[in-house]
Parts: structure tokens; sequence; C-alpha cells
């Protein structure tokens, strides 16, 4: 599937405005927060109605650059979108944020992405915020056409979504990148996990 800023805000971000509202049910007021592979912005733009700020990055330019007309249109000032790599988030330094977010992303990530991700998760924020799927998922007609959405999106995509899959999901992620677990919650018939975390003290 060719990436896509229009294909993807048109086709697939309508399909997600309860995750985006579940994951800002978790964000307090006046935080300062980063969006991690924010795609074209919808989780910041719906973070932003009650955070303090809120940055979204994300390594394709079509994807910001609809993120920034969208930003236009809507003129809301709290945000702010740049191009930049998930691994390597040197422009933003120890601590910036008080929340890092990342909702249905590290299941696109190669598994040796896992730990460079989220290690620059843990530096630049105190806490983390981490929605993707359940795994396994629920045998139903949600969870199938949850599996049939990640083959559709091409070979590389699926490739990873499988990894993810036999890596644990979500939970066991987290934990073997030592990230204490505070919350965790399933919603949309269990076909999502919501975890909130933060950097083990061990």
């Amino acid at each position: 599937m060719v990436e896509s800023g229009l294909f993807y805000s048109t086709f697939i971000d309508p399909l997600l405005v309860k995750m985006r509202e579940k994951v800002g049910t978790q964000i307090s007021e006046n935080e300062n927060v980063v969006d991690i592979a924010c795609g074209t912005g919808a989780q910041v733009f719906e973070l932003a109605k009650k955070s303090k700020f809120v940055t979204g990055v994300d390594l394709s330019a079509s994807m910001i650059k609809r993120a920034n007309q969208t930003k236009n249109k809507t003129r809301v000032e709290n945000v702010n979108f740049s191009i930049c790599d998930a691994t390597n988030l040197k422009i933003f330094t120890s601590k910036e944020f008080d929340v890092a977010t990342m909702s249905l992303a590290l299941h696109q990530f190669p598994p040796a992405l896992y730990t460079p991700v989220l290690n620059e998760m843990k530096r630049i924020s105190r806490r983390i915020i981490i929605v993707d799927y359940s795994v396994p998922l629920p045998q139903s007609i949600v969870g199938y056409g949850s599996r049939l959405a990640e083959f559709m999106a091409g070979k590389e995509h699926h490739g990873n979504f499988r990894k993810f899959y036999k890596n644990g999901g979500l939970e066991s992620i987290l934990k073997k990148n030592d990230i204490s677990i505070e919350k965790s919650f399933y919603f949309a018939g269990n076909v999502f996990q919501l975890i909130v975390g933060s950097e083990s003290t061990k």
C-alpha cells in the first residue's frame, strides 16, 4: 500500500475516533505532550483540546504536510508538527514533555526498532501512553477485521504486525524495555489495549 496522508486522513482516521478519545482521558489539563508517529495529526488535535501544548512527530513528509494543512485550516494554535525519526529524537531534551503518546504505531515497526523508539520516549517524557492491538486479538468480527486490515496493508507492514504478535504484544514488549506498567485496559471489543507507564526505576 502506498503511504498517503490524504488516503489515511480520508479512510483510516474516521475509524479511530473513539481510540483517540480514550487516549485523551489519560491526559491531565495543562500537560505538555508529544505524539510519536503522529501520522496526519488526528491524535494531536484531540489531545490539544485539553493539553497545554502538543507536538506531533512523524518520519513521513506526506503525513506531516497533511497535519499542517489541518492546523492551518482549523487554526489550532497549541500544536506543532515536525518530520522526525522516532528512533532519534535529538531535537528534544531529556524530560522535555510530561507525556509521550503513541497510537497504533509500535506494531508497524520492525522488532529491532522497539528498543530505540521506546528508549527515546522514556528519555524525553515523564510518562508514556501507548495504544496498540491486543494480543491475542478476540475471535470476533472486529478482531478478524483487524487482522484483514493488517494483511491488506502490505507485505512489510503485515510482517511487522505478525512479529509484534509473536513478541507477545504491547505489555510484553514494554516490560522487556524497562517500562513499568501503571495502568492497562482493553476497549473496542477488546481489540485495543491502552497502557500507561513510566521508566522503571529498578
